[in-house]
């Protein structure tokens, strides 16, 4: 998979980097970088970091790289969605995210939060406003939701758009993603976020409709004060105890 089709933007700014880096929190820390690119954020992770992990998908980026002789990193020629987290332990997540794969990689966090200790993520403006957005506002949807569900989220800054090359259409966001558990016990996760993101494609019609839309049935004893609502109104609780009725009466 080549850069360009990743839609990749490198980071121009060493005093952007040493921003990024600092708010991190790195310090004595295990870090895994993904797509450290031409390693102006690594330099700076490195200076203090226990260990740089930097998971790069380019072979010529990589061993340019490797070039760098930098003591405590190593440099890995992998796409970081095969990169097997699960070998470590209480480790700091740090990248400058392709639009294509911030799903993607969030899934993959997602997934293996149990060992991941923190994250710090450089993604598209509108995929941060996403990620970021509360309920009930314009942007939140099934992504908001879900990230929120398993990440406590915070806005840090904006980058713009100058301090990449080359130059995006639009400027970035960092993100401070924190892992949460024990939320909803007694729900199956996969199938749960699968019920909010079946309703979401239906954004727009009230919950009544969109329910009847996704599940081509509205089962009985829903409150019906949340069917009323558009699907962005309700929070992660709501929508739990409206899947906890539907999930009793299948």
């Amino acid at each position: 998979m080549r850069r360009e089709v990743l839609g990749q933007h490198f980071l121009n700014s060493t005093r952007v980097a040493e921003r990024i880096a600092r708010a991190a929190a790195v310090d004595g820390e295990i870090v895994v970088e993904i797509g450290p690119g031409k390693g102006i954020l690594t330099r700076q992770l490195a200076l203090f970091a226990k260990k740089v992990i930097a998971v790069e998908i380019d072979s010529r980026l990589a061993e340019a790289l490797r070039d760098l002789s930098m003591p405590n990193v190593d440099v890995l020629h992998l796409d970081f969605l095969k990169f097997d987290l699960g070998r470590l332990n209480d480790v700091v997540i740090v990248g400058n995210i392709p639009y294509s794969i911030s799903t993607s990689i969030m899934e993959k966090l997602i997934g293996n939060k149990a060992v991941v200790k923190n994250a710090l993520l450089t993604v598209q403006k509108e995929y941060g406003a996403k990620m970021t957005a509360p309920h009930g506002s314009r942007r939140y949807g099934h992504l908001s939701m879900y990230a929120n569900y398993h990440f406590e989220i915070r806005r840090l800054f904006s980058i713009p758009a100058r301090y990449f090359s080359p130059s995006p259409k639009v400027s970035s966001v960092v993100v401070a993603l924190l892992p949460k558990t024990g939320v909803f016990e007694d729900s199956d996760e996969e199938e749960f976020f699968r019920f909010v993101s079946g309703v979401f494609r239906y954004r727009r019609k009230s919950l009544k409709n969109a329910i009847l839309s996704h599940l081509n049935r509205l089962p009985g004893g829903i409150d019906q004060s949340l069917l009323s609502k558009r699907p962005h109104e309700l929070t992660v609780s709501e929508f739990n105890t409206i899947y906890g009725v539907i999930s009793r009466k299948r």
